[in-house]
């Protein structure tokens, strides 16, 4: 049971949680050859079910510096990597109060675009969502492994999703194009965010560290 001080804030939903994500193919860019933009959408307790539509995505660095020492870290942000353009205007507070633990506190309303409508509109403050720290490394260390294989293609175009924005352009345009390669994996904060993702070791030490 997790107990509060009597001046600490309650949370206003306290939910067991893991990392979960779903691979997304969100834009062909027509260059010579055409290429795809790669995408993970977020999954996790409490949030909502459209975020692919919504432009919401997790940047996977970010959850790897998350696993490394707590703070406020911009887990969820838009796909262009300015997390306002998605109206998304706090930071995930992320804490680690013991080695088995991992707790993220969700600001109900800076947060609002990327949370179900039953928390929205039920609650106020903030939702706490609690993580197994070991789950929760094993989870982000498959999420790395998993857009690595996406990202190295290519992709068959029979495996993309009918919402990917110029697939019928594709389609109707390039009838011998039967597979795409991957170009850019978002967001893309800092620049060569898929060079930098495949470079990655998923099966480094990742230690924590004080801030």
């Amino acid at each position: 049971m997790i107990r509060f001080p009597d001046d600490e804030p309650r949370p206003a939903l306290t939910l067991p949680s893991r990392i979960g994500w779903q691979i997304y193919y969100s834009e062909i860019i027509f260059c010579d050859p055409p290429c795809l933009v790669l995408q993970a959408v977020p999954e996790f307790a409490g949030g909502s079910h459209d975020l692919a539509q919504r432009g919401i995505v997790w940047d996977v660095f970010a959850l790897i510096e998350s696993i490394k020492h707590p703070g406020a870290h911009q887990v969820l942000t838009a796909d262009c990597g300015y997390a306002p353009d998605v109206y998304i205007e706090e930071r995930v507070l992320i804490s680690h109060p013991d080695h088995n633990t991992v707790i993220w506190d969700l600001d109900i309303t800076g947060l609002r675009p990327a949370l179900g409508k039953t928390l929205i509109g039920d609650h106020e403050g903030f939702v706490r969502l609690v993580f197994v720290r070991e789950q929760y490394e094993t989870d982000i260390r498959a999420l790395v492994r998993a857009l690595q294989q996406a990202g190295r293609g290519p992709v068959p175009v029979t495996a993309l999703d009918s919402c990917t924005h110029g697939l019928q352009r594709l389609l109707a345009g390039y009838p011998a194009c039967d597979s795409l390669p991957v170009d850019e994996l978002e967001p893309n904060i800092k620049g060569m965010a898929l060079e930098r993702l495949l470079e990655l070791d998923a099966s480094e030490p990742w230690p924590r560290t004080p801030l």
